[in-house]
Formats: C-alpha cells, sequence, structure tokens
C-alpha cells in the first residue's frame, strides 16, 4: 500500500517547501521510497489532484474549534464550514481568528478538543509562529476542492485518503521534545534527537509499533535537515500507515466532524 506523509507550509517556497515523503507499507513495515518537495501551490495542486491512491498524513489542522465556528454562523457539515470560512476570504478569517485566539476566555474557546488532548497550537493562531491558522486554511480548502476522501469529515469515493497527523505529538511520545530549528546552541543535541528518532521508527519501538525503513543517503539528509521538514514528514507517513490498520482510522466515534481529529491522540 502507498502511504504518504506531508509536512505543510502556509506559504510554500524554495526556502520553505512543501515536503512529502513517498513510502510503501506492507506487514508492519514502512519503507520510504523518496522525499519530494514543492516550492509552490501550482506544483503541490498538481501533486495533490493527480491520478493516484495513497493514504496520506498531512500536519495541519483540519477543524476549527466548535465555539467559534457556531460563533461565525458556520455550523453544518465540514465542507459547508469551509465553504463558508473561504467564501470570506484568507484575511477576513486570519483576523476573526487570531481576535478570537486573544481574546479567548477559556481553553475551549481556542483550542479544539483534540487539541487539548495532544497539546497542538489552536488554529486560529494566525499572525504568531506557528501560524497553524493559515496552515489550516491553505490546507483544509484544498482537500475539499480535490475531493479528498477525509474519514468522518468528507467521505468522498477518492482513492486518496487523507488523515490529520501531528508530527511533534508523536516525538513526545517517543519521548524526543526538541529536534529541529537548530540554533547554534542547540545544533549538536537537535541533530542526535533526530538520530533517537530515527533509531526508534527503525527499531519500531515507539507507541504506533511498526518498522521504518530507508536508504541511507535518505537517512543522512533526514539528520542534515535542521529545518525537522524531512523528519516531520516521516512522522506523519508513519501516523498514516497505523491509522490505515484502525477501525475508523484511529478517529474517536463521537468526534465533532468540523473539529477534526489528530490521528494517533489518545484520551486518558
Amino acid at each position: 500500500m502507498k502511504i504518504i506523509g506531508v509536512d505543510f507550509t502556509s506559504a510554500p517556497g524554495r526556502d520553505k517547501k512543501i515536503v512529502v515523503a513517498e513510502c510503501r507499507y506492507a506487514r508492519k513495515e514502512l519503507s520510504v521510497v523518496k522525499l519530494t518537495g514543492f516550492a509552490d501551490w501550482p506544483a503541490y495542486e498538481l501533486w495533490l489532484g493527480s491520478n493516484d491512491e495513497w493514504v496520506g498524513g498531512f500536519d495541519f489542522p483540519f477543524g476549527l474549534p466548535r465555539r467559534f465556528i457556531d460563533r461565525q454562523g458556520w455550523s453544518g457539515t465540514w465542507p459547508k464550514m469551509i465553504a463558508s470560512c473561504v467564501a470570506g476570504g484568507k484575511e477576513a478569517f486570519v483576523e476573526a481568528g487570531m481576535r478570537a485566539f486573544m481574546s479567548a476566555g477559556s481553553v475551549a474557546d481556542k483550542h479544539r478538543r483534540t487539541d487539548r488532548v495532544a497539546g497542538s497550537h489552536s488554529p486560529l493562531k494566525t499572525k504568531t509562529n506557528p501560524p497553524v491558522g493559515r496552515m489550516f486554511y491553505e490546507g483544509a480548502w484544498r482537500l475539499l476542492t480535490h475531493r479528498i476522501r477525509v474519514p468522518r469529515m468528507n467521505e468522498t469515493a477518492s482513492s486518496k485518503i487523507a488523515v490529520e497527523a501531528y508530527p511533534g505529538y508523536f516525538a513526545r511520545a517517543i519521548g524526543i521534545h526538541h529536534y529541529k530549528n537548530d540554533k547554534l546552541a542547540s545544533a549538536g543535541r537537535n541533530r542526535e534527537a533526530r538520530r533517537d528518532i530515527l533509531r526508534a521508527l527503525h527499531s519500531g519501538h515507539h507507541p504506533l509499533d511498526l518498522k521504518v525503513r530507508m536508504r541511507d543517503s535518505l537517512r543522512d539528509i533526514i539528520l542534515a535537515d535542521a529545518s525537522g521538514d524531512a523528519l516531520d514528514s516521516i512522522l506523519c507517513a508513519v501516523t498514516a500507515a497505523w491509522a490505515e490498520k484502525q477501525p475508523r482510522f484511529g478517529i474517536p466515534a463521537d468526534v465533532d466532524v468540523c473539529e477534526g481529529w489528530i490521528v494517533g491522540a489518545r484520551e486518558p
């Protein structure tokens, strides 16, 4: 089975690409075939719309907090919510999202249920780093436009299936908290942390319990990538491979279909 992992960015360019890991999965072993970088939206959309079949983990929020959705009057199905959001334009969403984030009176006002479980950033955060709200906006409507199947949220007939992944949550589950965005003082430690993650993936000694194989040349690229984007794409692919074998792709039966769920996030 073809598995992909997508390390996403809301503003792809030469220095910050969308990185896609293409893998093959069989008998609890994931083989990394190649890494591809997309430096602009047309290239990414051409790939997303290609005639292919895969299960993919995408590193951006698929939904928004329920309380924010209701305040905007966007209630309904996920496709309708996304269409309503995009109809107002990106800048309107950026302003409304950040305003709601800054004025939130409680955690539930600015975080989805899955964010509270996984410790992820609020998808209303649009003007501070990381701008995950912008990632939601740029990522979600493209999944909708290309009719990608999003389990529980957009059940199309597509042979391309997307689940939400969060590599930071996966890395913490392995026991690693800092492994990217190297600075001079932390470069050596972060490189060793990336090596430790790769060792855990190679051995299969991690919560998702599958082994990852890759060529030495790819391993060297991942170790040398101080941004962590290449490694994050691999972590997203492992998440997708695990999800493909789970009932409902590992998504809780009672999930809010406009909020979505980070696959692999487990409530206490």
